[in-house]
């Protein structure tokens, strides 16, 4: 699917993804689009809020705690654990309940050289990822190293077999919902 609307900050929420002809979250590519309406739609957003690996005067944990500020009631996905700032997004994601992160390149070996995640963040990992605050984030295709490092990452931080099923399988499906049995090649 590709369409790009940009409706006005008074749209009617509901008609907006009616007419998208989605109850949710799909492949559809939005830009610029009203947080409020965002917020007010319960759609989760991919927000590449954190420096890494390029920083601008809109990212870092500033800017995205002044739009969850604002508005607390956005879904918002922060990618990258918000590197390089991962002690700050961590935090959000405790203090806001809409807040989650995901893991994409991070513990990977490739983002660890740009921004390596502190060792003493990680007992506040495993209680976000246990909590549903952290996804499952691989970027794939496009990934600059195979799919299965990212998992294999996750699983050497030794969180527990706990954790790493929140954060692969049921931290997704309760933010998403299960897939499709065609999805997952059963149909």
């Amino acid at each position: 699917m590709d369409r790009a609307l940009v409706p006005e900050e008074d749209a009617d929420v509901p008609g907006f993804w009616r007419a998208l002809g989605l109850p949710g979250l799909a492949d559809v590519h939005v830009h610029f689009l009203p947080p409020r309406l965002l917020a007010a739609a319960r759609v989760p957003v991919m927000v590449h809020a954190g420096h890494a690996p390029v920083g601008t005067d809109n990212t870092g944990p500033g800017p995205f705690g002044s739009l969850m500020a604002r508005y607390p009631d956005l879904t918002a996905i922060v990618a990258h654990l918000g590197a390089p700032d991962y002690g700050a997004f961590l935090r959000m994601a405790a203090d806001y309940e809409r807040v989650a992160l995901d893991t994409t390149m991070v513990f990977t070996g490739f983002f660890d050289k740009l921004a390596p995640f502190p060792a003493g963040a990680l007992p506040l990992a495993r209680e976000l990822g246990m909590a549903g605050k952290i996804l499952l984030g691989s970027d794939f295709p496009n990934l600059p190293y195979p799919y299965a490092r990212q998992l294999a990452g996750l699983a050497r931080l030794d969180l527990g077999e706990d954790w790493l099923r929140a954060v692969c399988w049921d931290n997704p499906v309760a933010m998403f919902g299960s897939p499709s049995a065609e999805a997952v090649g059963g149909g």
